[in-house]
């Protein structure tokens, strides 16, 4: 059964978290409601308008959401703080990600012009928004980030099975033993695990549409 929800907003922020980190949803919500504002100013620093705020506007869930879980009582830091702290990062490091992706979109477009023999200096067709060709420019990011923070020879192990190698096929090609492959493909599924469940999380709150 639901709590009352005018019981829960009686409640210290820290019985909140508490409750949170537990499971209750009700809890997270209101601490999302609370912090939203602190949100919408971390997102305005960075926002530009090549970028979809939508997509900004999740990522900065995503990091209050991970201050939640991960702050702890006794670290003799304010959760105002830890959870600015980590909405920052997080923005940051999809900022670095849409920069990622818009560099890689204009190199290809400089190689396609310097391939074609028709071109003409005054078309613009190979100039493409860097997330049209994303359906889900979110989902991309958390995978994405994901695999960008793991090791070189786990980037390499998981580029192979991304592209159906079997794990057999991808020791024998990169000369690393069963086991590594496994461990690291296990990691990678447990830490999109965790990132889906925040995602779900996302969507249990604003229904898909922040």
């Amino acid at each position: 059964m639901k709590r009352n929800i005018y019981i829960l907003r009686r409640m210290s922020l820290k019985r909140l978290i508490e409750l949170s980190q537990i499971g209750d949803n009700q809890a997270m919500g209101l601490i999302l409601e609370k912090f939203e504002p602190m949100v919408k100013s971390i997102i305005s620093k960075y926002y530009g308008t090549w970028a979809d705020f939508e997509d900004f506007t999740q990522i900065g869930f995503v990091g209050l959401i991970q201050a939640v879980y991960n702050f702890k009582e006794d670290s003799n830091t304010k959760f105002s703080t830890f959870a600015y702290l980590n909405i920052s990062s997080e923005i940051k490091s999809f900022l670095t990600y849409l920069n990622r992706q818009k560099n890689k979109v204009l190199t290809e477009a400089v190689s396609m012009e310097s391939n074609d023999d028709n071109f003409n200096e005054n078309s613009d067709y190979y100039f493409e928004n860097p997330e049209d060709n994303q359906d889900n420019n979110f989902l991309t990011y958390l995978i994405e980030d994901t695999i960008q923070d793991m090791k070189d020879e786990e980037q390499e192990i998981l580029k192979l099975w991304f592209r159906g190698y079997s794990y057999n096929e991808v020791s024998e090609k990169l000369e690393v033993k069963n086991k590594k492959v496994d461990n690291t493909i296990q990691k990678v599924k447990k830490i999109l695990v965790e990132k889906k469940e925040i995602y779900d999380k996302l969507n249990y709150f604003f229904g898909g549409n922040l």
